[in-house]
């Protein structure tokens, strides 16, 4: 199970840039649940894999993998038991 506990991403905090791309986002994800994404260009959709996955740290909130806190865990140990597979863009 993921559960995603008010999960927040804030890029460049305390500059003139800042900006909220997430806010408290909560989500649980049971096994054989099957889940889909969507929005338009530019809503979070990426940012929620990437934080997912430890490409980005969060800004606040608790990412939970099968009751363990992976918050904090680096992306290359996420990697042994969260996959990724990107978009082809040539297709």
């Amino acid at each position: 199970m993921l559960k995603i506990d008010q999960v927040s991403k804030v890029f460049y905090p305390g500059t003139v840039n800042e900006k909220t791309a997430l806010e408290d986002i909560n989500l649980v994800v049971s096994k054989g649940d099957f889940i889909t994404v969507v929005g338009s260009n530019g809503s979070g959709k990426s940012t929620l894999f990437n934080l997912i996955s430890g490409t980005y740290p969060v800004t606040g909130g608790k990412l939970l993998l099968e009751g363990r806190d992976v918050t904090n865990t680096p992306e290359y140990k996420r990697a042994l038991t969260i996959g990724r597979i990107f978009q082809d863009p040539t297709k």
